[in-house]
């Protein structure tokens, strides 16, 4: 996720210099060819070509707004772990109490385990959901800057999760299909286990299930935004109208500047430039929006959430090492 208020001009320059040094050069060539070659038929009426123009427009909006919806549905399903994670938290520390089976310092390990488990869960849903697709971007200029600037790699799931499992626990959920799902059914194992020792009721067990099940309905919803890629017809004829645009734009601008003169003539390279590289940047926000878990600069902060999640329950369970909170480099946070 981009942080700074503005985009800076290098940032914007890392991913538009080659689109504007094209535009320039393909312009640059009409124009030559019209005021030197005397092809004066290159100079078509523009009134077509800005019906294709308002078409494409409305083309690519409707793109931007659907890429939109999923990186804003994305957001709203990790805003939803937090708090189903900070609930869970608080219905593992007072739900479950002590029993003839479980002192109370014995019953306080299995919170331990169960929160830190939680843990184990978010992080290696995050990993998960952060693996590549096929049909996901790899040596893209906004994952290429999110490498370069902060260095960022995905990390390895098993050593991740090693740091709030035991080693034997880690490894055996490591070879799961899925990890993550798979923590969670532990989760629900224990506490069945704890119910059987009499550190809770029927009720409360049956809600820290609603809980867990919950972290399965939104699990499954990210999954669903990760698996099933934006539909490649809309993304495919979106890029290819833009380049279409932008090859006749310059022959558009001819029939109209040619009308005022020569010397206006060669305003046709700045204008067609400008108008060309704005259709870019809208078809490029688009499709950079499309896939919220790609490693980009568009990503949701699954990083940050998960350390905002870890800090709050760690001082739920008092504990003394907190990390500290993360925070933006160069601008970018992961």
């Amino acid at each position: 996720m981009y942080t700074a208020r503005h985009l800076s001009f290098k940032f914007v320059l890392s991913f538009a210099w080659k689109p504007l040094l094209v535009f320039f050069c393909y312009a640059s060539a009409i124009v030559a060819l019209y005021e030197f070659a005397n092809l004066k038929m290159l100079a078509l009426p523009f009134t077509p070509i800005g019906l294709v123009g308002t078409a494409v427009a409305f083309y690519v909006g409707f793109k931007n707004n659907s890429s939109y919806e999923r990186l804003w549905e994305a957001r709203k399903i990790w805003g939803a772990i937090v708090n189903l994670s900070r609930t869970y938290a608080v219905y593992i520390l007072d739900y479950l109490e002590p029993s003839e089976s479980l002192s109370a310092e014995q019953l306080q390990e299995h919170k331990h385990i169960l929160v830190h488990r939680h843990l184990a869960y978010i992080n290696a849903l995050r990993i998960q959901l952060r693996q590549r697709k096929i049909w996901e971007l790899k040596d893209d200029p906004f994952t290429t800057i999110v490498k370069e600037q902060t260095g960022f790699v995905n990390q390895n799931l098993l050593k991740e999760i090693k740091h709030f499992l035991h080693d034997d626990e880690a490894e055996r959920l490591y070879n799961k299909h899925n990890t993550a799902t798979h923590i969670l059914h532990k989760q629900s194992e224990h506490i069945k286990y704890l119910a059987s020792m009499g550190c809770t009721d029927t009720f409360r067990q049956v809600e820290i299930g609603k809980i867990i099940a919950q972290f399965y309905d939104q699990q499954g919803a990210c999954e669903r935004i990760k698996s099933y890629p934006f539909p490649r017809q809309y993304a495919h004829f979106s890029e290819t109208f833009v380049r279409l645009l932008a090859l006749v734009i310059p022959f558009g601008l001819l029939g109209e500047l040619a009308k005022f003169g020569s010397p206006f003539i060669w305003l046709v390279i700045p204008m067609s430039v400008i108008i060309s590289w704005v259709f870019y940047v809208m078809e490029l926000i688009g499709d950079r929006s499309e896939n919220p878990f790609e490693n980009g600069v568009n990503d949701i902060p699954m990083s940050t959430i998960c350390r905002t999640i870890e800090i709050d329950l760690r001082e739920m369970l008092n504990e003394k090492e907190i990390p500290p909170r993360l925070r933006p480099e160069k601008n970018i946070l992961m």
